[in-house]
C-alpha cells in the first residue's frame, strides 16, 4: 500500500507539470494476495503489488491520455508528456465538458485491517476447510481465495482531491462429484465475515444432490433464482439500460419508458455507492461524490446514472458514476441493490407445482438491448421441482428471455439478501433470491 500521504505527494508532483493546460489524474494502487487450488490441492500462491496512474491532459476541446505503472519522477513527467502529445494530435471534441472542482467526498468505512493482514497461511487454512469437506465425501474441490487492498486517488488542476482505501476478500469454490458440480462463494470487506464451513457445505450439498441429471423439455417454467443467478439477470439491466449514455443514444428502454411501468410492483432497483451493505465507494474516477439513484421504483422506470459528459448534455449534475476510460467511457452503476420481499427459498420451492431451481449462470450475453433480451446457460447446480419438492438434478439449460418481461412476473422475493458478483465480475450487487413465473428456457446442454 502506498498510503494516503505518499499517494497525494505523487499526485501533487503530476499536477506541477501542468503548463498551459489542465490535468486530471487517477491513481489506483493494488496489493493482491491470491491463492488457487484445484482437485483438492493448493497449487498457486502469489503476492502482487501494482500501481497504475492514468493522466488526462485537457486544453480547450481537446484531450489526450496516457498511463504508467512506475511512480518515480521521470516516469511521472513522461506520462504527462505522452498525454500532452496525444492531446495535440487529437481532434477537437465538441462535447468535451470542462474540468471542474468536485465537491468534498464523504467518509465511508471501506477498509478492514484483517483483510489487509491476510497471510498465505490464513488463505491456505480457508481453502483447507473446503478441501477437507470435499475429500471427506470423496469429491474434488477447486477454487480461489483473493484478498485485496486497493487505493484510489483522483485529482485535477482545479483543486479536486479525493482518496479512498478499501479491502476485499473473495472466496469461492466448485466441488466436483463425477460430472456433477456445486458452486458457492462469499464476498466481504472483512475476511473474518467469510464462513468457510458454510461455503463448503453449500457447494458439497449441490454437488452430491442426486446422481444422474435428467432431461427436461425446453419451455417456460416457474423458476427460482438464487442470488448468484440473479446477479447475472440484474447485470444486463445495469450494463445496457441504467446508464445515461445508453438512454441518450436510444439503445435503452429508459429513452422512451422513463416514468412508465416496465416491471412488477414488487421490483425496486437502485444504486448506492455509500451504502456499506454493498461495496461502497465514495467517489467516481472524476472525483465526484456518488449519489443514490433509483432505477426502478415499484416497477416504474425512474432514473439513470450520469458522469459529467452525459450530465452536461441534459443540463443536470453528475451522479458520481464516471467509469475509467481514456476517451468515451460511459457511466454505469457501481453498487446495485434490489428490494427484498417476505419469502424464503424454502417457501418458494413449496409453492411450486413444477419448476426449476437455478444456482448460477455461465457465459451470459445480451443480444437485444432495448428489451434487454439475454441468454446464457445454467451451471453448477440446476434442479427440478415437482409438487413443492426438489426431486432431480437437471442437465444445464439455455435461457433466452427479456428482463423486462421476466421482472414483470416475479412471484416471490426472499426476505434476506447478500453481496454477490455476476459471472463476468461486472458488478458487485446486494440481491435477494427470487421466483419468476414462466421463465423461458430455449435449449439444453449435454452435461
Amino acid at each position: 500500500m502506498i498510503g494516503k500521504q505518499e499517494a497525494l505527494k505523487i499526485i501533487e508532483k503530476v499536477m506541477s507539470f501542468a503548463k498551459g493546460f489542465d490535468i486530471a489524474a487517477h491513481l489506483v494502487s493494488e496489493d493482491l494476495a491470491f491463492t488457487r487450488y484445484a482437485r483438492n490441492r493448493i497449487h498457486q500462491n502469489l503476492k502482487r503489488q501494482n500501481h497504475i496512474l492514468t493522466v488526462r491532459v485537457i486544453k480547450g476541446k481537446k484531450s489526450g491520455a496516457a498511463s504508467v505503472n512506475l511512480m518515480d519522477e521521470g516516469s511521472l513527467r513522461w506520462v504527462v508528456q505522452q498525454a500532452h502529445e496525444s492531446m495535440e494530435l487529437a481532434q477537437e471534441d465538441p462535447e468535451l465538458p470542462p474540468l471542474s472542482k468536485a465537491p468534498a467526498t464523504p467518509e465511508v468505512s471501506t477498509y478492514a485491517p484483517s483483510t489487509a493482514a491476510m497471510t498465505p497461511k490464513g488463505q491456505a487454512l480457508g481453502c483447507g476447510v473446503v478441501i477437507s469437506a470435499a475429500r471427506g465425501k470423496g469429491l474434488l474441490a477447486s477454487g480461489t481465495y483473493s484478498a485485496v487492498v486497493r487505493e484510489n486517488v483522483v485529482a485535477n488542476t482545479l483543486g479536486t482531491r479525493a482518496y479512498n482505501v478499501s479491502t476485499e476478500g473473495f472466496f469461492r469454490t466448485i466441488v466436483e462429484s463425477g460430472t456433477n458440480t456445486g458452486y458457492a462463494d462469499r464476498l466481504a470487506r472483512d475476511v473474518r465475515d467469510i464462513d468457510y464451513g458454510q461455503v463448503a457445505e453449500e457447494a458439497v450439498e449441490r454437488a452430491i444432490r442426486f446422481n444422474e441429471p435428467v432431461d427436461i423439455v425446453p419451455g417456460r417454467y416457474d423458476t427460482i433464482f438464487l442470488e448468484y443467478a440473479l446477479s447475472d439477470l440484474v447485470r444486463f439491466l445495469g450494463y445496457v439500460a441504467f446508464g445515461a449514455a445508453a438512454k441518450q443514444r436510444g439503445t435503452s428502454f429508459m429513452a422512451t419508458k422513463t416514468g412508465h411501468k416496465v416491471m412488477g410492483d414488487n421490483i425496486t432497483i437502485w444504486d448506492d455507492g455509500l451504502d456499506t451493505r454493498g461495496f461502497a465507494s465514495p467517489f467516481d474516477v472524476e472525483g465526484t461524490p456518488r449519489q443514490k439513484v433509483v432505477f426502478i421504483d415499484r416497477g416504474v422506470a425512474s432514473g439513470v446514472v450520469y458522469d459529467t459528459r452525459t450530465a452536461a448534455k441534459e443540463g443536470v449534475s453528475s451522479t458520481g458514476h464516471a467509469e475509467f476510460g481514456w476517451r468515451r467511457a460511459q457511466p454505469r452503476p457501481h453498487s446495485m441493490f434490489m428490494a427484498t420481499g417476505g419469502s424464503s427459498v424454502e417457501e418458494m420451492i413449496k409453492s411450486t407445482k413444477k419448476g426449476i431451481l437455478v444456482t448460477r449462470f455461465h457465459y451470459t450475453h445480451c443480444p437485444e438491448p432495448i428489451r434487454v433480451v439475454a441468454t446464457g446457460t445454467t451451471r453448477d447446480g440446476t434442479f427440478l421441482i415437482e409438487d413443492g419438492q426438489v426431486v432431480a438434478r437437471v442437465r444445464n439449460l439455455r435461457f433466452t428471455e427479456s428482463m423486462l418481461d421476466a421482472f414483470s412476473r416475479v412471484d416471490a422475493i426472499s426476505a434476506d439478501s447478500r453481496v454477490v458478483r455476476d459471472w463476468w465480475s461486472t458488478f458487485t450487487s446486494v440481491l435477494p433470491s427470487v421466483k419468476i413465473k414462466e421463465f423461458s428456457f430455449t435449449g439444453a446442454t449435454t452435461f
